[in-house]
């Protein structure tokens, strides 16, 4: 009994000596510049889970042990430890943040202190590549508006889909050379290997954009239209296991203002065609003085036939369907989860992550799913040797995806909401043969799937203290694998029976890196150099074969069921292989003084199979200075300029991916003749004297940093000079081949690229940002064998996509339109040499694909735990040529047998003289000037519109969940979202989406970008 009193009273004594110790603790954080207090500052015993946040007055209340320690921190300023037993004191003062200038900088080949950069470089975080601020499957379109001198267009909303990037201009008279070489963890990527869309945005931690030639050069022969360098995410040593998750779902629309005609104005539309065709005939069969013969009169009263007959046969049924609004998939899903876990020991760390995202097609059937899986592992073998290796593993399918617009323009207005079928169990008609655009939509069996696989493994030495050496070697495989089959039901497959066609890739390609890299500090002079050789390899294969005659039984796909072969023909272009390679070795020193002055250059020679031994090398020199005259005596400490540096660069970099494999080479290509295997000449002639295009650029710009790091500025200004730019000249059909590639011209650039922000004061309770970005760029072309190329792709019909001398690249050789004639209702175009015919030679350029201006505009802002980013992106000074428009202005009957349906826009149309209008009249037959049928729709001025646009890309509201809350759940983080995406688009042009226009600026079949919104979660574990 004795024995239990006395338990008894060391417990209660023991208990009062415990809360003894603790104390209730209060406190107040202020800024030590301004003395104002700090709210929203976490103060966190550390050792404990115990936690608090400042008030609005900065005043905070803690119970904690006597001898504990506290870590205060805040956004935008520096950490402060300090004793419980000093609060007492006073307040807490806490230093504003300096701009980090010794964070570093990914360049070619190593990294930089940004400090010491002297070269046009601009750098997105992994924080604007979050879920939520882009609701995309692609990293390229999260630099959309988020950096000057970069225009991302997505052309076409379908999934999957990867944007068109150019960086200060198009640098290519061929529309698909325009892009920028894509740099992942050392990989080169180009020629058919990994593409951004393969890659998750959630594993990048960076992306720098290479703008200039000196910084773009130590990529040589690749690197003149721009470097974006990809750095993935790492674990880091030293730190405890993080896990991180973050998950949204939501629904993509498309929105669309354009409609076609009802039923009641496509009878009238049809009517009038004939109608007016009929008077014109009358008129000139009435005319004593036309002249005509016998034979041109027979020929006129048989139309007269055909015209009649056509509008007495006419039966619209009283029905309307909105055929564009009805193949429309409303609220299609789109998803996204990504779980990542990182952290390390002493030695070693990790970084370790899964992802998928998923979208259905807004207009049509399908969907696109990504799978991704990575691995990342850092080990220190020893105080000299550090290992990292590394594995990227993704899937991408594409399955089920018809997206039938071109049929929904089409089809009658009347046709019937349900699909026709054939007694047999095909596919009818209702008009004709056009086919029902739900119809097209049926027994769709598309699969198209990419396996891509980047593995790295890298050793560095530390040979000395200041001397490190680095062998790396980054290879990638992706293989694809398509498969198209068409039953006999359903229209692409019954005249075949049923078809199948399955095609593939498998494509190699590595780099193989070795490099030493010095950097030596010696009193005031700092000293940096890398020196090395890089060896690339791109090995790529294709396969294939069609299948035709697939019995009629429903479940029937595979290609076993098949009876023939398809194009015999056809298999030389499934069945390819090749292989290029190519080495260089390179070299760039730096050096600063005090930090103040600054000097960079580089070399490289490089070389590639592609080019014959005598044009196979070449040099690629760059040099770049700066001086950042904040560090003189006059300015530093000077609270009002942190960095104010001046910089300069003259670099020559080189762009080989219009170079094809052969072009240097005269090759004959195998095929058959009567069933016997036989070879003819390549369609291509070589030309051994070939090169690689090449630009030179100057640079000059300005970085600052303001107003107690509140402001950042930069500005540059650059231009460049392509020479050499590659093209195909067509050659006459006696010497057996179409074409013969050249260097042919000269292309210029020259503009000015600016990026600004403006923050609030640190530590205000409200909290906001504003960061702006843009460029203005004239692009023109000096000089060219012919002064006009070719550019995109040949349109039957449409207008030739053409580059001209004295222009910018991506013009259309149209007909200029004066309008339509009040009297007659027909077009006017200008007889520009004034012959009295209107042909080619009448023809003139108009520039349309690039656009003179671009930028961004990214608003944030913060209060308690709340926080809302919009990214608005604009684009000026382009335009669209709508070849939809041009299409469907033709009222005659079509291939299929029935007259197109049409846009409203003919509404508008001449009706009767004295009509001032710019849509001419409803006219079928031969009419107009030029007594052609095509004639009021010729490609022409009239069809090309104002590309510009305002957009509100991304607009994000968040709410992040006090971390008093989270300590008692043991969370790191908690972030509730919600998200939307290309929310509204001020525009004049009349279209769907004028950023869904492809790379030559002509609108073909293209699908807008959908509106998408999401909610979401994100959590740290």
């Amino acid at each position: 009994m004795r024995k239990l009193i006395i338990l008894s009273l060391s417990l209660l004594l023991g208990g009062s000596m415990t809360a003894a110790a603790q104390q209730i603790l209060r406190g107040t954080v202020k800024d030590s510049l301004t003395k104002q207090p700090v709210p929203g500052a976490t103060v966190k015993v550390i050792g404990s889970t115990k936690g608090a946040t400042t008030n609005a007055e900065g005043e905070f209340e803690l119970n904690v042990p006597a001898n504990a320690q506290l870590q205060i921190s805040s956004m935008g300023f520096e950490n402060v430890i300090i004793k419980a037993s000093l609060i007492s004191t006073g307040p807490v003062l806490m230093k504003v943040r300096a701009v980090d200038l010794n964070s570093t900088v990914i360049v070619g080949y190593g990294s930089q202190q940004r400090a010491t950069v002297t070269n046009s470089i601009s750098t997105v975080g992994s924080a604007a590549l979050a879920p939520e601020k882009n609701i995309v499957s692609d990293a390229g379109k999260a630099l959309q508006g988020r950096v000057a001198g970069v225009w991302v267009a997505n052309t076409s909303g379908s999934p999957g889909n990867s944007p068109n990037i150019q960086i200060r201009g198009a640098q290519s008279v061929a529309a698909s050379n325009t892009n920028p070489l894509l740099v992942i963890d050392g990989l080169i990527v180009e020629g058919g290997s990994i593409n951004l869309n393969t890659i998750n945005p959630q594993d990048i931690e960076s992306m720098e954009v290479l703008k200039d030639a000196a910084s773009a050069a130590i990529y040589g022969a690749r690197g003149s239209s721009g470097v974006i360098i990809i750095t993935t995410k790492k674990g880091k040593f030293n730190s405890k296991p993080t896990f991180n998750v973050n998950a949204y779902t939501g629904v993509n629309n498309v929105h669309t203002s354009r409609r076609m005609l009802t039923s009641e104005e496509y009878k009238s539309a049809f009517l009038d065609a004939r109608n007016n065709r009929l008077a014109d005939i009358n008129r000139l069969l009435n005319d004593p003085n036309a002249n005509l013969d016998p034979n041109q009169k027979s020929q006129l009263n048989n139309e007269i036939k055909t015209l009649t007959s056509q509008v007495n046969g006419l039966n619209v049924a009283n029905r309307s369907t909105n055929w564009i609004e009805k193949i429309k998939n409303k609220n299609a899903p789109v998803s996204n989860v990504q779980a990542s876990m990182s952290g390390g020991g002493e030695k070693n760390s990790y970084f370790m992550s899964l992802g998928r995202y998923s979208e259905e097609v807004v207009w049509g059937t399908g969907r696109f799913e990504r799978y991704t899986g990575r691995l990342d592992v850092t080990q220190a073998v020893n105080n000299w040797l550090k290992l990292n290796g590394g594995l990227s593993i993704n899937q991408s399918v594409s399955k089920n995806i018809s997206n039938p617009i071109a049929y929904a323009f089409q089809a009658r207005p009347d046709t019937p909401e349900e699909p026709i079928y054939n007694a047999d169990g095909t596919l009818g008609y209702y008009i004709g043969m056009q086919q029902h655009p739900l119809g097209a939509m049926l027994d769709n069996k598309n699969r198209y799937k990419t396996n891509s696989y980047i593995g790295k493994l890298a050793a560095d030495v530390t040979i000395t203290k200041d001397l490190q050496f680095r062998s790396a070697f980054n290879a990638g495989k992706v293989n694809t694998i398509s498969r198209d089959f068409y039953s006999p039901y359903t229209y692409l497959g019954k005249s075949g029976g049923g078809s199948t066609k399955t095609s593939g890739t498998d494509n190699f390609n590595f780099t193989f890196d070795n490099y030493f890299t010095y950097n030596k500090r010696i009193s005031r002079l700092g000293i940096n150099a890398t020196a090395g050789y890089t060896y690339y390899s791109n090995e790529l294969s294709s396969l294939g074969y069609d299948l035709t005659g697939y019995p009629k039984v429903d479940g029937i796909t595979g290609p076993g069921a098949g009876s023939a072969y398809g194009s015999i023909g056809a298999i030389a272009n499934y069945n390819t292989y090749s292989k290029e390679l190519s080495d260089g070795y390179f070299l760039r020193t730096g050096m600063d003084w005090q930090g103040k002055y600054l000097l960079n250059a580089s070399i490289r020679r490089d070389g590639s199979s592609k080019l014959l031994k005598e044009n196979r090398y070449s040099w690629f020199p760059s040099i770049s200075g700066g001086w950042d005259i904040a560090k003189e005596n006059f300015l530093y400490g000077n609270r009002l300029i942190s960095q104010l540096k001046l910089r300069t660069s003259y670099g020559i970099s080189g762009n080989m991916r219009p170079l094809g494999l052969w072009d240097a080479q005269n090759l004959l290509v195998a095929t058959s003749y009567n069933g016997v295997s036989a070879l003819q000449m390549n369609g291509l002639i070589g030309n051994p004297n070939i090169r690689w295009e090449r630009t030179k650029q100057v640079d000059a710009g300005i970085d600052a940093t303001l107003l107690q790091n509140r402001l950042t500025l930069a500005v540059d200004y650059y231009s460049k000079l392509t020479d050499g730019l590659m093209s195909r000249n067509e050659i006459s059909w006696i010497y057996g081949a179409q074409s013969i590639p050249d260097n042919i011209g000269n292309i210029r650039n020259r503009g000015v690229d600016v990026e600004m922000a403006l923050s609030s004061k640190a530590g205000r309770a409200f909290s906001w940002k504003v960061a702006t970005n843009f460029n203005v760029n004239r692009n023109k072309i000096i000089s060219l064998k012919d002064s006009l190329t070719n550019y995109g792709t040949f349109i039957f019909g449409g207008p030739q996509s053409k580059a001209k001398v004295g222009q910018s690249v991506g013009s259309v050789m149209v007909y200029e339109s004066l309008g339509v004639d009040p009297q007659t209702g027909d077009m006017v175009y200008k007889d520009q040499n004034k012959d009295g015919k209107w042909d080619s030679n009448d023809m003139i350029t108009v520039p349309i694909a690039v656009p003179a201006f671009t930028g961004g505009t990214t608003i944030t802002m913060g209060y308690k735990g709340f926080s809302l980013e919009a990214l608005f992106s604009y684009v000026s000074g382009n335009k669209i040529y709508d070849y939809y428009e041009q299409t469907l202005r033709s009222y005659d009957i079509d291939f299929y047998g029935a007259m197109p349906n049409m846009f409203d826009i003919v509404n508008k149309r001449w009706r009767k003289a004295g009509d001032v209008t710019d849509v001419p009249r409803a006219i079928t037959g031969r009419h107009g000037a030029g007594q052609t049928a095509d004639w009021n729709y010729r490609p022409s001025t009239q069809f090309i519109y104002n590309a510009s646009y305002f957009r509100l890309r991304n607009v994000t509201l968040g709410y992040t969940v006090p971390a008093t809350v989270l300590t008692k759940v043991k969370m790191t983080s908690a972030r509730v979202y919600v998200a939307a995406q290309n929310l509204f688009t001020i525009t004049k042009y009349i279209g769907f989406d004028p950023e869904a226009a492809s790379n030559s600026g002509i609108v073909t079949s293209n699908m807008p970008n959908p509106q998408s919104a999401v909610i979401g979660l994100d959590l740290t574990f």
